[in-house]
């Protein structure tokens, strides 16, 4: 029931902004490829994801959902549905306050479901719309995690988060993101969540390009059997339109 309640209230965040999604200039991108994990999972497995998004000089929208799955010997061996929705208000701008929020299911990870709600605010300090975007962030975050098999480390935290992000055009086909997130417990420094994403995507054509990515995650509290890292190493085709 608690998962559900949650899922509700994360659509719920979607629809309350469906007036946006009357307006023109929308992107959307859908990517395939495969991942190298190692952690709690240690396979090559599938993954395919699908987003949308929107920005213009006072608000900014993007949406995402990736799905992994692994088979080996007729087993499964991985499988996890995760998603985020962002909306961003005077993006182009220093200052700029966000509400996001995201979930997560994947018993292989530990995972029956997690989700996070925050609100911040972003400082920009350097931004360029087609060569470079630098920022931080700072927000407060309501974190939910329902573990897998473990009742006892299950409930609602409210988390500090601290991301640095950047995006760097390099050459005119390729260009370099990366986030690195750390969001510790209020109440207890020593239960944190750290994670970062470092992306380098090619070109090939005009709405088409090869990425690679290197995604690494560390949560300092996890039930007694399941490892406290994740790393997934990436290649995918993504296009965009």
């Amino acid at each position: 029931m608690k998962r559900i309640s949650i899922l509700i209230a994360f659509f719920a965040l979607s629809m309350a902004f469906n007036g946006l999604m009357a307006q023109s200039n929308w992107s959307y991108e859908f990517g395939l490829g495969g991942t190298y994990n190692s952690g709690n999972i240690n396979n090559v497995g599938f993954r395919t994801n699908a987003g949308l998004g929107r920005n213009d000089s006072v608000k900014a929208v993007y949406a995402n959902v990736r799905f992994v799955y692994t088979e080996e010997q007729k087993k499964t061996t991985n499988m996890g549905l995760d998603g985020s929705i962002k909306f961003d208000y005077y993006r182009n701008i220093h200052w700029s306050p966000f509400v996001a929020a995201e979930f997560l299911t994947n018993h292989f990870k530990g995972y029956d479901f997690k989700t996070a709600f925050l609100v911040g605010l972003k400082y920009t300090f350097l931004y360029d719309k087609d060569r470079y975007d630098y920022s931080v962030s700072a927000a407060l975050v309501g974190d939910y995690a329902d573990f897998y098999q473990a009742d006892s480390l299950n409930g609602v935290k409210m988390r500090v988060s601290l991301r640095g992000q950047i995006r760097q055009k390099i050459g005119e086909t390729t260009t370099l993101y990366h986030a690195t997130f750390y969001q510790p417990a209020v109440t207890d420094f020593n239960d944190f969540i750290f994670s970062s994403v470092t992306k380098i995507s090619n070109k090939l054509r005009n709405n088409i390009s090869l990425d690679l990515i290197f995604d690494y995650g560390y949560r300092s509290v996890v039930p007694e059997e399941k490892q406290k890292y994740d790393i997934a190493t990436e290649v995918a085709i993504k296009i965009t339109f």
